[in-house]
């Protein structure tokens, strides 16, 4: 497990550092226009769950790393937990780099203390938990492809779901039930007392997903050729 840890590390650390270069007049951006601690949360979750396992497995897929890795005296699923866990370790950096941006950045309208909370850290990683889960095994399976098919069925899907709702309309259309059930959990979850049993329940619910989300993964990567 260290050793496939090493090998991401040497694999990808370049690119990650580059993404994270482009990423700094963003995350500047944000920090300076948005005042709110828990719409900067949720942004910055949103552009570093997606874009680091995109870096990340997307590479792998351009250089032909998967067969070398598999090549190695290592079981498939080893290969993937590995991958796992580079991603959130990748992930924490970004995260890490965001807030150190808001926090040194003279115009930030950012208070760094209100977001380095139990909860807002908690809310993070589930967030970005829920990204992982679906992000991970389309590109675990698929690589390079599979992140062009989850890109073009998300903007797919986000075509249907305007053409539904406007042919449909009214308030009970099913869809804008569905996004109002979302908007309400979400604010749900930053709006909720911090108290520690609704902390560990999150808690529980991220790693949930993330074990269900390996689970899958390696299903898939043991049918995968390389």
């Amino acid at each position: 497990m260290h050793k496939l840890l090493r090998l991401e590390y040497i694999f990808n650390r370049r690119q990650v550092l580059i993404v994270l270069a482009i990423f700094t007049v963003y995350f500047a951006y944000l920090a300076g226009r948005i005042g709110s601690p828990r719409l900067f949360i949720i942004i910055t979750s949103l552009m570093v769950g997606l874009s680091i396992p995109f870096v990340i497995l997307g590479r792998e897929d351009r250089f032909k790393t998967a067969a070398l890795i598999c090549s190695l005296p290592v079981r498939r699923s080893t290969v993937v937990l590995a991958k796992y866990a580079a991603s959130w370790i990748a992930i924490g950096l970004g995260m890490g780099y965001a807030l150190l941006l808001a926090a040194i950045i003279p115009f930030s309208k950012i208070s760094v203390g209100d977001i380095l909370t139990a909860k807002a850290l908690v809310v993070s990683v589930l967030l970005i938990s829920l990204f992982l889960s679906v992000i991970l095994p389309f590109t675990v399976r698929f690589g390079l492809t599979g992140i062009i098919i989850f890109l073009v069925g998300a903007q797919l899907l986000g075509i249907l779901a305007h053409v539904l709702v406007q042919l449909l309309g009214g308030a009970r259309n099913p869809l804008r039930v569905v996004f109002r059930a979302a908007e309400g959990g979400l604010r749900l979850l930053l709006t909720h007392e911090g108290t520690p049993g609704f902390l560990l329940t999150l808690l529980a619910a991220a790693i949930l997903v993330n074990a269900a989300s390996l689970f899958i993964s390696r299903a898939l990567y043991a049918r995968r050729d390389l």
